[in-house]
């Protein structure tokens, strides 16, 4: 079931980039849940709190009215819908693609991303054009940040959900170049790639850190109490070593979430989804699999993109699994999201790619999937039809970067 109790945010732990960021006219300043505030609110050149809380207002306030006219857009279309259906005309299936968001003018700072696919390479954030392996470009990031993983967009491309490398700690930036932390308990060898940034660009998944029967979806502007989704079954013991992976459904209404369940003589993941509009979860996946290393959602909600192995690393100086080292194999497999769609076994699926993937994305309109293949001496971004097919190198990776991610931008390519 899931419960809507309001919390006070967080407080979140001053990050790596505190003494790092310039705070000169020109630089990207640091923005900050209102109730999550760092040692940056102690900088002579930060604005007063009132002023930064009336901006967070303000900001709620312009995008509930833009929600409220996309609202009313969306009955209306609703209501000719039902009129055509009433016609005679056939209504649209569960699986069918969603409406695209409604794509700024420019993307400010991310105008140069615009339908480019981000992964990092030494800690630097590069963005390449799919049809064009030649066309590799730096992302800009604000003076004194590096080695950020991407971990997704929002649905308008005007925000980057971002990890450390360093820290584990995340961060949201925005089309101005401005940067949000996240609360959340940080902490090197996390999942770090997880979509955990709402469609919308203005909530962040948190588990409740040393328990996995809750989650906290957090306001990133600071205006709404927090709310805690009660997961039943729940993630599992986080003694025992298991890491959370979470994906938000593009129509910001599910969650798929991992629940290690034990198997005999090992704990192995299933996928669930939890409904944040009922509060009721199913099962997707069943064990089998053990190890999963990410999900994705494709743009129209239909399938869910799962990167799992055979078999898993443990890491022989700790109890706990290493993400970074494991799984050494993995795979791309799909499987069926719609709402009626029954679980259905691990080993039931097939891979639709094999090899040693760790992080995935989808193109905007689903037809193709962008994977990063990490093998140990021959790692390689991919591009790929979506049900595997026509696979090609886009980028040749460092073989001595631990960490990776990909995103891919949803706006229009090129102007």
């Amino acid at each position: 079931m899931i419960v809507t109790t309001p919390l006070h945010e967080p407080a979140s732990a001053p990050s790596e980039f505190d003494e790092a960021i310039s705070h000169e006219p020109g630089n990207a300043r640091l923005r900050e849940p209102v109730a999550a505030r760092s040692a940056f609110d102690e900088s002579a050149t930060r604005e007063p709190v009132e002023v930064l809380i009336k901006e967070a207002r303000n900001r709620a306030r312009r995008r509930r009215l833009v929600i409220g006219a996309v609202t009313a857009a969306t009955v209306a279309v609703a209501a000719i819908a039902v009129t055509a259906a009433l016609d005679g005309g056939a209504p649209q299936s569960q699986g069918a693609a969603v409406d695209p968001p409604a794509f700024p003018a420019s993307f400010g700072v991310f105008e140069p991303a615009r339908g480019r696919i981000v992964y990092p390479v030494s800690g630097v954030l590069n963005s390449i054009d799919p049809t064009d392996p030649s066309s590799v470009n730096a992302l800009a990031l604000p003076n004194g940040m590096s080695a950020l993983t991407p971990a997704g967009w929002s649905a308008d491309g005007t925000r980057l959900a971002l990890t450390s490398e360093h820290s584990g700690s995340s961060y949201v930036m925005d089309a101005d170049g401005a940067i949000t932390p996240v609360p959340g308990p940080g902490g090197c060898c996390w999942f770090v790639t997880d979509p955990w940034l709402s469609p919308d660009g203005t909530a962040a998944i948190e588990f409740f850190e040393d328990e996995g029967d809750r989650l906290r979806l957090n306001d990133l502007e600071g205006v709404d109490a927090s709310r805690v989704i009660e997961l039943d079954p729940p993630v599992g013991d986080r003694d025992t070593g298991v890491v959370p992976v979470t994906a938000w459904s593009p129509d910001g209404a599910r969650i798929a979430y991992l629940a290690y369940q034990q198997d005999g003589m090992d704990v192995l993941p299933s996928v669930y989804v939890v409904d944040l509009d009922t509060g009721s979860t199913r099962q997707l996946v069943g064990p089998g699999f053990d190890h999963i290393r990410q999900m994705a959602w494709s743009p129209d909600g239909s399938q869910l993109l799962v990167i799992a192995g055979p078999w898993r690393q443990k890491n022989p100086e700790s109890t706990s699994l290493n993400p970074l080292t494991s799984p050494k194999k993995a795979g791309l497999y799909l499987v069926s999201a719609d709402r009626s769609s029954p679980a259905i076994s691990a080993s039931a699926l097939h891979p639709i790619a094999s090899g040693h993937y760790v992080a995935a994305a989808w193109s905007p309109d689903g037809a193709q999937i962008a994977a990063i293949d990490f093998a140990p001496s021959d790692r390689r971004l991919l591009l790929m039809g979506s049900d595997g097919s026509a696979s090609r190198v886009l980028a040749e990776l460092p073989a001595n970067d631990l960490f990776t991610g990909v995103a891919w931008h949803p706006g229009p390519r090129g102007r």
